[in-house]
């Protein structure tokens, strides 16, 4: 089974058991086949394998619902999808409905590590173009041993984790090089209250308000 072909089937069932009326919460294959415009006994074919897989409960005649296992994959694909969208229409202007096709042919050859680097790079938004809640992912989440940059002292490293500022902040910081994973250390604080942050061989003096928002894990190799 294509993978791809897989991923929008179950991204398909989330939308419609969620978006719009279902039955029992299952999603019916003629609906399926309408919004991925593929023909019904073609859909209840993939279903049947997509239940061998175990990522659904289809029965025939009622449709076919999420198991736990494919609502994990189906909510992965939408988060991409919607990632992807919004970077497409915010950032390079995009036309929403091209950027919609785009982000289906995308997301489906994204790693994890990707998704979470641009999913910083935006910001962690709340909302897709659509105005959707984006799922959260644990880039999203502060790390329960991660603090503020401000926190660390004169010479100390750390490894950042999260930029939770809004989207003009973190476009600057980004193209100054504050991205998840990356090594940093507090050069010295300077009589303004700013930081003075030595980061990937770069100087950077920084104000506390933004270094508040930039969240690293103390230590690094």
């Amino acid at each position: 089974m294509k993978k791809s072909i897989m991923e929008e089937y179950l991204e398909t069932i989330l939308y419609l058991t969620r978006g719009q009326p279902a039955r029992d919460g299952r999603a019916k294959t003629s609906d399926i086949a309408a919004e991925m415009e593929i023909k019904p006994p073609s859909v209840s074919e993939m279903l049947l394998k997509l239940k061998e897989e175990g990522l659904v409960d289809y029965r025939p005649h009622e449709g076919a619902s999420l198991t736990a296992q494919g609502r994990v994959v189906a909510t992965q694909m939408e988060r991409k999808h919607q990632l992807l969208e919004t970077f497409l229409v915010d950032i390079l202007g995009v036309d929403a409905k091209r950027a919609h096709h785009e982000a289906c042919e995308m997301e489906h050859h994204m790693s994890d590590d990707t998704v979470a680097r641009l999913c910083a790079y935006l910001g962690h938004p709340r909302l897709c173009p659509d105005d959707h809640p984006i799922p959260r992912g644990k880039c999203c989440k502060k790390s329960p041993h991660s603090v503020p940059l401000t926190e660390l002292s004169e010479g100390e490293k750390g490894v950042i984790k999260l930029v939770n500022a809004d989207r003009s902040s973190c476009d600057s910081l980004t193209s100054l090089g504050f991205l998840p994973e990356v090594v940093l250390s507090i050069k010295r604080r300077l009589p303004s209250n700013s930081l003075l942050v030595s980061i990937k061989g770069c100087e950077i003096a920084i104000g506390r308000t933004i270094a508040e928002k930039i969240y690293v894990a103390r230590g690094a190799a």
